[in-house]
């Protein structure tokens, strides 16, 4: 099967992998699950469920997913790539942070 985000659960078939809850990405589909990492600032990527995590990657530039926290990191893969790959419709900080978890 496919994976599909829905901008808050994400699924492969009809079983749920994840799910985002205020900005927090957690295993399986209730709000107990393990935070994998979370939204900060609005476009970087963290490890965990705080703002201390380390940085994963960023969406500044709105067109690409770079490495770490900086606009000029490494590209990983553009924002459109990483849509199509979780079969999600956005574009934006929560389709990187499933990408990142899920589809890299």
């Amino acid at each position: 099967m496919a994976l599909k985000f829905d901008g808050k659960m994400l699924k492969d078939g009809s079983r749920t992998i994840a799910n985002l809850s205020s900005d927090i990405l957690r295993e399986g589909s209730s709000s107990g699950g393990k935070a994998l990492g979370n939204i900060k600032s609005g476009d970087i990527i963290r490890a965990g469920n705080s703002s201390g995590g380390s940085s994963l990657c960023n969406v500044k530039d709105g067109k690409n997913i770079r490495e770490g926290n900086s606009a000029t990191g490494s590209k990983l893969v553009s924002i459109d790539d990483a849509a199509k790959k979780i079969g999600a419709t956005s574009k934006g900080p929560s389709t990187a942070l499933v990408w990142y978890f899920f589809a890299r």
